[in-house]
């Protein structure tokens, strides 16, 4: 009896990946759909709208240095993300993603930032927790401290950051799409589903025993 309460712990967690899997399915193919419609202007969005993935165009300039975000890496190898300030005609500011570069270029000189920009509009990359991670607002940080680089600026932030689909070397593009794969919660769905079944069939064949 004991064995076989304890065969639906397995059966509850697999549901719950499932489901996970389920919510990652639906949030890549919102990103897809919305990869497939027409850029539309940043400025015709609030200051405080959510950032949905969609791909928005801009128009502005650079107002302060760029923050080199540490600790991401782009196919294994260690490096920053190149995140810009850039002032719009509405009194805002946004960050935009430049692109990615190894740690043994990050003191390159890098080309001017186009004033035309097109990307996807994302949250702002999660904060780096561990301890002695560096929270700022220039130079090379850990995490982006939103308010404190709002006052820095002396104008509102918007809550995301555009991601740009092109950039010139020696950038690389930072992939915009999330990078989790549902397949990996279907097969932890799947090994709780047979743990679950292992743990049913040796509780019945003990019950028959007894």
């Amino acid at each position: 009896m004991g064995l076989a309460l304890l065969a639906g712990l397995p059966w509850l967690l697999s549901v719950w990946q499932w489901q996970r899997g389920e919510v990652r399915a639906d949030q890549l193919a919102a990103f897809d759909t919305a990869g497939q419609r027409p850029a539309a202007a940043l400025l015709a969005r609030p200051t405080r709208a959510v950032p949905d993935m969609s791909r928005v165009r801009l128009h502005g300039q650079p107002v302060a240095a760029p923050l080199l975000l540490a600790n991401t890496l782009l196919d294994g190898r260690p490096g920053v993300r190149v995140l810009v300030p850039v002032a719009l005609a509405d009194g805002s500011a946004v960050l935009v993603d430049r692109g990615w570069l190894a740690d043994t270029q990050a003191g390159l000189t890098l080309p001017p930032l186009p004033a035309e920009l097109d990307g996807r509009w994302l949250p702002l990359p999660p904060r780096f927790t561990l301890p002695g991670a560096v929270s700022g607002t220039h130079g090379r940080v850990d995490a982006i401290d939103p308010a404190q680089l709002a006052s820095r600026l002396g104008r509102p932030l918007r809550s995301g950051v555009v991601v740009l689909g092109q950039t010139a070397a020696p950038l690389h593009p930072w992939p915009a799409r999330p990078p989790f794969d549902p397949r990996r919660h279907y097969g932890y769905a799947l090994q709780w589903l047979l743990l679950g079944l292992c743990l049913i069939t040796g509780s019945v064949r003990l019950w028959r025993r007894s």
